[in-house]
């Protein structure tokens, strides 16, 4: 989730002790017969043929995906167990993978949450595949960030996207064409506006 700099179709979000924890880049879903196949713009759908020829192989075995709103229910549960607005959650799902627990980016980022191997681990996540671990590690992770910035919206997304050391860097949303349309994106989503302020 964090856009590093030097490589401006990736991004990884870092956790409390700067390490890199969450990234994004171009998202692919695990297809039913062991490969990858890259997702866009559109809704994830719960099952989507696969790309024949595909390069990259699976490392995890297969299996069922569940059913959108079963993805949507775990990202209400999580959003409760974490004390989040219900709708922050859904959009910042809905902007990392469109809920799909399959989404797999060429960082290595994983599941709706889009949630990096290591950051999984230092979440106490022990199974990224495992929707409902993923949704609550990528809550988990959200809640530190509105924590650490005071319950701002738009920074702690900031630094979901961009880590929060961009943040504390340019004291608000750092200038990153990327992460300030993740921002505004899901504000949209949930029908607020952008206020960029570098007060936290």
């Amino acid at each position: 989730m964090h856009k590093s700099r030097a490589f401006p179709l990736f991004f990884a979000v870092f956790g409390s002790g700067m390490m890199p924890v969450v990234a994004h880049a171009d998202v692919f879903e695990l297809a039913s017969d062991g490969n990858f196949v890259e997702i866009s713009q559109p809704a994830w759908q719960a099952e989507m043929p696969a790309v024949e020829g595909s390069a990259l192989v699976a490392q995890q075995p297969v299996t069922p995906a569940p059913s959108q709103t079963g993805v949507r229910q775990h990202i209400q549960n999580a959003a409760a167990q974490y004390g989040i607005n219900g709708a922050l959650v859904d959009a910042v799902a809905w902007q990392e993978s469109r809920y799909n627990p399959r989404a797999r980016s060429s960082a290595g980022a994983i599941g709706v949450m889009q949630l990096m191997p290591g950051t999984a681990r230092q979440l106490g996540v022990t199974n990224p595949h495992d929707v409902r671990q993923n949704v609550a590690g990528g809550a988990a992770y959200l809640r530190e960030q509105l924590e650490r910035f005071g319950n701002n919206v738009p920074l702690a997304l900031a630094a979901y996207n961009a880590g929060p050391g961009a943040v504390m860097k340019y004291g608000g949303i750092p200038p990153y064409r990327e992460t300030q349309n993740y921002v505004r994106q899901i504000m949209r989503r949930m029908s607020v506006p952008v206020v960029y302020r570098s007060e936290y």
